[in-house]
């Protein structure tokens, strides 16, 4: 149903600003950080994730493609790290374009993932999920992934 593809350097740029933005309103969204250091301190995780961009060695920065037509409808990116424990493939980002989500694509690409995560010799596969994002939990939930912790806080009044 789906191709996965290594990400072309434009296609990369793009990728790398609209997930600085959409990290930083996530993590001010949950209270983490606040939105006026939010751009500045996700564009400084994502510095430090990915210093050398697409040739970041272990990181795993793909496009999502329909099979048969072509047309990209999301994007991956994941890691393989396996210092001081068990190999392991981590899942930083999978999404789908709103105008192609529920047709399975996001399943797909994760089986994908796990595909890859054997091949790379690891024995699981981890994301995280935040807590308002209910559709995407639901998702990995139905494929198998289960809750290994839980963050939670408590807002306090003046």
């Amino acid at each position: 149903m789906i191709r996965v593809e290594p990400m072309t350097e434009e296609r990369f740029a793009a990728f790398l600003e609209e997930s600085i933005v959409r990290y930083a309103e996530e993590n001010v969204r949950t209270g983490r950080w606040d939105a006026a250091h939010g751009v500045e301190q996700s564009r400084a995780e994502h510095a430090r994730l990915l210093p050398q961009g697409l040739a970041t060695p272990h990181e795993y920065l793909r496009s999502i493609f329909v099979a048969d037509t072509g047309a990209r409808v999301g994007d991956l990116w994941y890691s393989h790290r396996g210092e001081g424990g068990p190999k392991q493939v981590w899942i930083f980002w999978i999404g789908i374009e709103p105008a192609h989500r529920r047709h399975g694509y996001a399943a797909d690409a994760l089986r994908t993932v796990e595909v890859e995560a054997r091949k790379l010799g690891s024995t699981r596969v981890g994301l995280h999920v935040f807590a308002f994002n209910s559709g995407a939990r639901a998702l990995y939930e139905r494929l198998g992934y289960a809750p290994t912790n839980v963050v939670m806080w408590k807002e306090l009044g003046p």
